[in-house]
C-alpha cells in the first residue's frame, strides 16, 4: 500500500528523539558560549565586512558582483550542511542558536572575499590565480584557525579537501554568472 510508505516507524522516534536530545544540548551550550569574546569575534564577522564591501564595491556593477554572491552563498551553505549532516565537521559554537551552517563564513566572508576576487581580477587567468590564493588561505590558514578557536570542528573532513572544494566554487560561479550577464545582454 502506498499510504504505509509514509507512516512513522519505530525508526523514526528513535530519530525523533535524539533530534530533541542534540537540539537540547546545542541550546544550552550556545546559552553558555553567546556574548563571549568568540561570540562578538563571530557577530563582529557577520557584519562589519558588509560595510567595508559596500564602501569598495564598483557600484556600477554591483547586480553582476551581487549576483555572484548570492550564488556562493548558496553553494557554500549547500555544502555546509551537507558537510554538517555527513558528520564531516560540525559547530561546537555558532553565533546563533540551533544554526546549522557557519553563518559568519556562509553569509559573510566568503561571498564577500569572492566577490572581491570577482570585481578586481575580471580576466579569467588572474581570477584563477586569486581563487587558487584564496582558496589556500581559506584551507590551510582560516579552518585551522577557525578549529583553535572551537568555532569549526573537523571530524572526518581533513583541510586539504577544502581546496579545491573553494576553486571550483569561485570557478562555477564566474563562468555561470558570466554566461547570465551575456543572455542579458544579447536581449537587451
Amino acid at each position: 500500500m502506498e499510504g504505509d510508505s509514509l507512516k512513522a516507524t519505530p525508526k523514526h522516534f528513535e530519530i525523533e528523539q535524539h533530534i530533541k536530545e542534540l537540539n537540547q544540548m546545542m541550546s544550552e551550550q550556545w546559552q553558555n558560549f553567546v556574548f563571549s569574546g568568540e561570540w562578538w569575534i563571530l557577530l563582529t564577522l557577520s557584519i562589519v565586512p558588509w560595510f567595508i564591501w559596500w564602501k569598495i564595491v564598483d557600484k556600477k556593477r554591483i547586480t553582476e558582483i551581487l549576483l555572484f554572491g548570492f550564488f556562493v552563498i548558496i553553494i557554500a551553505t549547500f555544502l555546509d550542511v551537507v558537510g554538517w549532516n555527513n558528520s564531516g565537521w560540525f559547530y561546537p559554537n555558532t553565533l546563533l542558536a540551533l544554526c546549522t551552517p557557519l553563518f559568519p563564513i556562509d553569509y559573510t566572508l566568503l561571498p564577500i572575499l569572492y566577490m572581491l576576487l570577482f570585481q578586481y581580477f575580471s580576466k579569467w587567468k588572474s581570477f584563477v590565480v586569486a581563487a587558487f590564493l584564496m582558496s589556500a588561505v581559506f584551507s590551510f590558514i582560516l579552518e585551522p584557525l577557525s578549529e583553535w578557536m572551537n568555532i569549526y570542528k573537523e571530524l572526518k573532513w581533513e583541510n586539504i579537501y577544502s581546496f579545491p572544494i573553494y576553486i571550483i566554487i569561485g570557478l562555477v560561479v564566474k563562468w555561470f554568472v558570466e554566461k547570465i550577464m551575456r543572455i542579458q545582454k544579447n536581449v537587451s
